[in-house]
């Protein structure tokens, strides 16, 4: 997982915000079945809340976010990708 800034976010994820960016760190996870070099996810994680939000973009992408409880932005990825989110 990388750190990227906060208005690289996928426009939809970063919209979720709602003007509160800045209570928010950005990150980027990659996508292990990738066939295009554009897949990855993108999370916002507030640690204060302990809440983080996730997208997969690139090439087949929705652009439907999700929203979870989470101790870490690493915790926000495994509950999305073991469908265990939690609202």
């Amino acid at each position: 997982m990388r750190t990227i800034d906060i208005h690289d976010l996928d426009t939809n994820l970063l919209a979720d915000l709602a003007g509160n960016a800045e209570d928010y760190a950005a990150y980027e996870a990659d996508y292990a079945q990738t066939t295009v070099s554009n897949q990855c996810y993108h999370i916002a994680y507030n640690a204060a809340d302990q809440r983080g939000g996730i997208v997969f973009v690139g090439s087949g992408s929705s652009g439907e976010t999700s929203w979870t409880d989470a101790a870490s932005p690493d915790e926000v990825l495994a509950r999305y990708l073991d469908d265990e989110m939690i609202g």
